[in-house]
């Protein structure tokens, strides 16, 4: 007799894959106007997570190359989102920040992520919410420590 699958639709890889895509496609249906990938607002963001971060650490954080992080941190400079500046110990890095034009643009987007994250949780009530985020930062604790002692 064959051994009998999991459902699939209640494992957390999963539902926070699902939860992801689709959070995603909301957020760039509401930011179209802006006329930025959605590669180029992930660097943003994490560049605005990672203030002065160069361009390695960030391409570390992002899981992809070092030379598409360049790509896009010049195409984004080039249009007055970022500012590339000269890492003081490395003279062939530079550490990125926002411009105060990008800075504008993530606080208005705050209120626009804001609204995105009441109705994906709308129906849950304030104190499980909290737990949940709690939840999900203790799991992705546990899953940074695994990755820190496993090669």
């Amino acid at each position: 007799m064959p051994e009998s699958l999991p459902n699939f639709d209640r494992t957390l890889g999963f539902i926070v894959n699902d939860i992801s895509r689709l959070l995603r496609k909301a957020f760039e249906r509401r930011v179209r106007g802006h006329r930025l990938t959605r590669a180029q607002w992930l660097l943003l963001y994490h560049v605005a997570r990672m203030p002065g971060a160069s361009q390695t650490e960030l391409a570390e954080s992002l899981q992809l190359e070092k030379i598409t992080i360049s790509r896009q941190a010049a195409r984004l400079e080039k249009n007055g989102w970022l500012e590339r500046h000269d890492h003081a110990q490395d003279g062939r890095a530079y550490r990125l920040r926002l411009t105060a034009r990008a800075t504008r643009t993530i606080a208005q987007l705050s209120g626009l992520v804001a609204e995105l994250r009441d109705e994906a949780m709308q129906g849950i009530p304030a104190a499980r919410r909290n737990a949940l985020i709690d939840d999900l930062l203790h799991i992705k604790a546990n899953l940074a420590a695994l990755d820190a002692v496993e090669p």
